[in-house]
């Protein structure tokens, strides 16, 4: 488990699978990062169970650190080790919950692990143009904006930009 000062970074529990499925199925949610499409639990169920059985990914659950609750996730996946590189994405529950700290610690120990870990070079992460909060998180974190792809995804009846970013290992590590 990795531990910050509000919250730890640990495995799914089958106790949070219905939790995350509903979150995974709430159109807010969804919208910030997607389009949104309808996912039946059984193919919910597959894909986390292939988030848990797939080298090229890690998934952790983001818990509050007094109580344990569940607050989200922290998904690394494409990570390709002869490259040394990865992309990382994060999803907070609650509405309630976001704006607290939780996705910046959560991000700041997930990026730690990446380095610490998974020995990677390059986190990569793309986030829609009609997110600018999110953007700004992703900033102040040392995430920089490596280039935008114009009207790349369609969400809500509009057309969005996608904003690609990434972070660099610092030196030394």
């Amino acid at each position: 488990m990795l531990v910050g000062e509000k919250i730890c970074l640990g495995p799914v529990l089958n106790s949070d699978i219905a939790l995350l499925f509903n979150w995974f199925d709430t159109l807010e949610i969804v919208s910030a990062s997607a389009s949104y499409r309808p996912i039946s639990e059984a193919k919910f169920n597959q894909w986390l169970a292939g988030a848990a059985s797939d080298p090229s990914r890690v998934l952790f659950a983001i818990r509050e650190k007094g109580d344990l609750r569940l607050l989200g996730h922290v998904h690394i996946s494409n990570i390709q080790p002869t490259c040394r590189s990865a992309d990382i994405g994060l999803g907070i529950g609650l509405g309630s919950d976001r704006g607290q700290g939780y996705g910046g610690e959560a991000l700041t120990l997930a990026v730690s692990y990446c380095w610490r870990e998974l020995n990677l070079q390059r986190v990569g992460l793309t986030v829609l143009s009609h997110n600018p909060r999110a953007m700004r998180l992703y900033e102040r974190l040392g995430f920089q904006v490596e280039g935008r792809l114009r009207r790349a995804t369609h969400v809500d009846g509009q057309f969005h930009d996608v904003i690609v970013m990434s972070i660099l290992r610092p030196e030394p590590f």
